[in-house]
């Protein structure tokens, strides 16, 4: 998934997919809270993954016990209905400030929904970075 798609949020909350995303969704999907004020839509096979290297944490891993608490506690299981929108729980949206205007992110391995305002002031304050090469991936601080 790749790409960068604009939309709104029709009253019921829903969302709808990029044609080409909507097939990778097909088994479903998984919600939850993102860094940087977005939310993450996984696949159910990546939420797999990803949700097993989450509990791998041991209990004893401060860090990683509030990792998972916000990882799974925030998460809700999500299916494309027939004509391939996406339902956003109201608590979710709320969490990360979605209104009624969005950005749908194809980010490779999942997507993210952004409220189209959060969205546009994260991509100026890391374009000039970005294009300086000075984001290197492995290199942040969180």
């Amino acid at each position: 998934m790749l790409g960068t798609h604009s939309y709104q949020l029709d009253p019921k909350g829903r969302v709808s997919l990029p044609a080409r995303f909507r097939e990778t969704f097909a088994d479903g999907a998984w919600l939850t809270i993102g860094q940087d004020g977005c939310l993450y839509v996984f696949p159910s096979a990546e939420w797999q993954r990803r949700s097993d290297e989450v509990a791998a944490f041991p209990l004893s891993d401060m860090a990683g016990r509030a990792y998972g608490r916000l990882f799974f506690g925030s998460s809700d299981e999500a299916k494309l209905d027939g004509q391939g929108r996406l339902t956003i729980p109201q608590r979710l949206r709320d969490r990360v400030g979605i209104r009624k205007d969005v950005v749908v992110l194809g980010v490779r391995d999942r997507m993210e929904i952004w409220d189209r305002t959060s969205y546009e002031r994260y991509e100026a304050a890391h374009a000039g970075a970005y294009q300086a090469g000075a984001l290197e991936p492995g290199k942040g601080t969180g």
